[in-house]
């Protein structure tokens, strides 16, 4: 054997040992400062998650405050419920317990029916961390804590709560998200690195195999080309570990570095939007959740919500409710004093849904107000009150409307329907829709006519007007509420006050819908004859 041939085999041993060694060491280097980086990535996603998450929560819980400053609390009011229990992400949700100031409390909204109404402390023993948090949440303090869930298949998984309790309440509005749902970046981030890592051995057993056959320069050289980027990327892996996402890796060797390289800018890229873009719609969703509940608050403020609406008369009884599909109702209702002892009703519904239709009815609803207090009847009132709507409707809206007056003095009901939904008499257990005379939507066609239709009501009937929600109420399979159903429900308990009345269909609708969406708003009034008024 020759010398050279030794010194090739020499060198080529030693280049291969030195190609084996530092490319152990680089990807000791690599796996050591991606463990680090990890483990700091998800210390900043948890300190992400805690801060949305008690942000979500303060939020909730400020609505619900809020809310309940013009409101009674009620359990049952399915506006209350809409604001304390959301979804959160994909996985979370929120919802709200009672107990503040006792020993024990129960869940009032919670996603799943089945634990309303269930004490806290039936979960203290299969929930002890969550039952430590909740006891500091009953004596009024706000707490965040971190707790395993089991699942049915009897695996745990980790979940982050905040409770957060309702100033002027005895009442508490938690919010929980299970924490993996926020590593699924990081996860995705792993998996790459993982690939690429492989990716990388294989290079190096290869410059290792090469080093074997070629001078030693040429070993140097090839282990140096190795080395390098790999050094790079763990400098660069640890930038990103410090929270510096805006870093950039430019390795330009035309190989699987470079697109390791090109990964892990996309990584850092990906995670640098996502954050942002997570903090930027968090915070416009807030401020226009914010901004529609203002509209919804001056639009039911506008609505009649006091009742008895007149202390001072008792010879009929009203009663109005009014659900939204949406933040804002294109549906009203509102009913006044035409005379001292005429009364006129009104009910109506505005063709689409949300901020333009509530602003249609805004209008409808002060025009039909002035031209019926100027005593010519209910068809001129909704003649002249359709001769305004169609000046400059340019996106040809219209709303259906049905507006009666009746005489205190006499109980004669007279009434005009503008393409409405007919209203449903109710005499003890008989009841008939008000169909005989209907006239046009109002809104499209400026000369149109309407007609009147009369009746004497006597003490005891009961007057129903509704919106087509009522009706048009639908199951997950399409089947309608329908007309049939609310005269049989309405003829079953026609003794019920006015208030009942209207709770009792909204229960029913709910009833019979098994939990299907709404897909447009609920309007009802309710109007009762008790007696005649005395002449004089």
């Amino acid at each position: 054997m020759t010398i050279r041939t030794k010194l090739i085999v020499v060198y080529g041993a030693l280049a291969v040992f030195f190609s084996t060694v530092f490319s152990l060491i680089g990807l000791v280097l690599i796996t050591e400062n991606a463990t680090d980086n990890a483990e700091k990535m998800k210390t900043s996603i948890r300190q992400s998650l805690e801060i949305f998450l008690w942000e979500k929560a303060s939020a909730l819980a400020g609505q619900i405050e809020i809310y309940l400053q013009t409101h009674r609390f009620n359990p049952h009011d399915p506006i209350l419920r809409r604001i304390a229990m959301q979804r959160i992400q994909r996985t979370g949700y929120s919802g709200l317990h009672d107990g503040v100031g006792r020993q024990d409390g129960r869940y009032v909204f919670h996603p799943n029916p089945e634990i309303e109404g269930k004490r806290l402390s039936d979960f203290r023993y299969k929930l002890p961390a969550l039952w430590e948090a909740i006891q500091k949440n009953l004596a009024g303090q706000a707490v965040s804590k971190y707790y395993l869930w089991q699942e049915k298949d009897g695996s745990f998984r980790e979940k982050f709560f905040v409770g957060i309790p309702v100033s002027g309440t005895d009442c508490v509005l938690f919010a929980t998200v299970y924490v993996e749902e926020f590593y699924e970046p990081l996860y995705a981030a792993q998996e790459t690195f993982r690939r690429k890592k492989e990716t990388a051995v294989r290079i190096f057993l290869f410059s290792s195999f090469l080093a074997t056959v070629i001078l030693i320069l040429v070993s140097v050289l090839i282990a140096r080309s190795v080395s390098r980027p790999i050094h790079q990327v763990a400098v660069h892996a640890h930038r990103i570990g410090a929270g510096d996402l805006t870093a950039r890796l430019h390795i330009p060797t035309g190989d699987e570095m470079e697109y390791l390289a090109e990964v892990l800018n996309k990584m850092s890229g990906d995670l640098h939007s996502y954050i942002t873009n997570l903090t930027e719609t968090t915070a416009a969703k807030e401020r226009m959740e914010k901004e529609l509940q203002l509209a919804r608050d001056i639009q039911q403020s506008i609505v009649p919500h006091i009742f008895p609406p007149f202390p001072g008369i008792g010879e009929f009884d009203i009663y109005g409710t009014m659900i939204p599909a949406k933040e804002v109702a294109g549906d009203f209702f509102d009913f006044f004093l035409v005379s001292p002892d005429r009364l006129g009703l009104v009910i109506g519904d505005v063709s689409g849904k949300g901020v333009p239709a509530a602003l249609f009815m805004f209008m409808a609803r002060a025009l039909i107000r002035v031209y019926g207090q100027e005593g010519e009847g209910p068809a001129r009132t909704l003649f002249k009150t359709n001769q305004m709507l169609t000046m400059d409707n340019d996106a040809s809206m219209f709303v259906s409307v049905v507006y009666a007056e009746y005489d205190l003095r006499t109980g004669e009901l007279v009434g005009a329907n503008g393409g409405h939904n007919p209203p449903l008499l109710c005499t003890g257990e008989f009841s008939r829709f008000l169909d005989d005379v209907a006239g046009p939507i109002l809104g499209p066609f400026p000369e149109s006519e309407y007609g009147q239709w009369r009746l004497t009501m006597t003490p005891g009937q009961a007057l129903v007007f509704y919106t087509d929600g009522v009706t048009e109420a639908q199951t997950e399979e399409g089947i309608l509420y329908g007309d049939g159903r609310l005269a049989q429900w309405i003829a079953r308990y026609h003794d019920l006050s006015v208030e009942a009345i209207c709770h009792g269909i909204l229960a029913d609708v709910g009833e019979f819908s098994q939990g299907a969406p709404q897909f447009d708003d609920i309007t009802i009034l309710a109007f009762r004859v008790n007696r005649l008024r005395r002449p004089g």
